[in-house]
């Protein structure tokens, strides 16, 4: 089978893909080099990209489209791109910065440079305008695996305690309120910087 699909490079083609990929999905060409080698994935999905079949994001990383009636094909945003190289990678990730801010709905600015702390291979990605960067640090900073209580932190580092405002904390709160998880984070928060854990409880 490898050695036809080498010659040819017919044996992936879209229905292969649909029978382990949903819509909207993401995947890589080593989801499918079992199939055949690397540069013959390629090329047929370089042929179903070019046949609109499937969508190129970067080097070697494809989404299934998937349609809306009105707003057309649904791109897959960074997160989401992101979580898919790191379990890929059998890495952690963490959103930092502005992209903290952004996901939590602290900021309506979408950053040109979506940063993630992780313990895998730091790297920079290109995404249409936008950069995905991941930047190594140690593993204590990945100690807590809850997203929500990761975005919180993240984004109390990055707005300061001397620059958080009383709008930015009243968000935060109900965010925390609103949550079906509010326990976890409340105990996640215990290993937070005391200033983090004072606003948060409102003492």
């Amino acid at each position: 089978m490898s050695h036809l699909f080498a010659i040819f490079g017919t044996m992936l083609d879209l229905d292969v893909i649909e029978n382990r990929v949903d819509k909207g999905e993401i995947f890589f060409i080593s989801d499918f080099t079992e199939l055949g080698n690397y540069e013959a994935v390629r090329k047929s999905l370089q042929r179903l990209t070019k046949d609109g079949k499937v969508e190129r994001i970067a080097k070697g990383i494809y989404f299934l489209p998937k349609k809306h009636e009105k707003l057309g094909t649904i791109y897959p945003h960074a997160e989401q791109i992101a979580k898919a190289i790191a379990k890929r990678d059998k890495a952690r990730i963490i959103a930092t910065g502005s992209t903290a801010l952004n996901l939590l709905g602290l900021s309506t600015q979408i950053p040109m440079k979506v940063v993630f702390l992780t313990d895998g291979s730091a790297r920079n990605i290109k995404v249409g305008k936008q950069t995905i960067q991941f930047k190594k640090t140690n593993t204590k900073n990945l100690s807590i695996e809850h997203r929500l209580t990761n975005l919180i932190i993240q984004a109390f580092k990055a707005i300061g305690e001397k620059n958080i405002t009383e709008e930015q904390i009243g968000k935060i709160r109900m965010i925390i309120d609103q949550s079906d998880e509010q326990e976890l984070i409340y105990q996640n928060l215990k290993t937070a910087p005391v200033w983090m854990q004072k606003i948060v409880v409102g003492k």
